[in-house]
């Protein structure tokens, strides 16, 4: 049993949680891997019925990709490298840059532009964030927990 909890993934999977009825509306019968015990609340039908949910976060990052070339060809530069909170980068293509900022933290951090990155003379936009009201403001950043922000900057 040891081998199995270090070396199987089955105790990391769970059925699809559809909705909250019974077995999370995976099957009629008895699944096999029990259902997670926040499937009442954590589902595929409470998802769609939610706008912030994470499925529409997602949904957001797929049609950001199809619309910015610069996320597939920009050149990638890591910021911040030594941040214990903060994981940054930039995107670099021609008169654009993405500033990229994510706390995967349940604290509050600050964010500080690095001088390597060049923000003279570009305008910084919003693209995506998981807060309403994220900071416009690239200088300096509190970030919120586990707050993500997507820049556009263009000159």
């Amino acid at each position: 049993m040891k081998i199995l909890q270090s070396k199987s993934r089955d105790n990391s999977r769970t059925p699809v949680q559809w909705n909250a009825e019974k077995h999370a509306g995976f099957t009629s019968g008895t699944p096999w891997i029990d259902v997670a015990r926040n499937y009442q609340t954590v589902n595929v039908e409470n998802a769609l019925a939610d706008e912030n949910s994470l499925f529409y976060h997602y949904k957001k990052l797929i049609q950001l990709r199809k619309q910015y070339d610069i996320i597939t060809y920009g050149d990638y530069q890591l910021i911040l490298e030594e941040h214990p909170d903060i994981f940054a980068y930039v995107r670099n293509g021609k008169n654009e840059k993405l500033l990229v900022v994510n706390n995967f933290y349940g604290k509050d951090t600050v964010f500080e532009l690095p001088d390597a990155v060049e923000a003279e003379g570009y305008q910084a936009k919003i693209l995506l964030s998981n807060y309403e009201d994220s900071s416009e403001d690239i200088s300096v950043i509190k970030l919120r927990p586990y707050e993500s922000i997507v820049y556009q900057l263009t000159k």
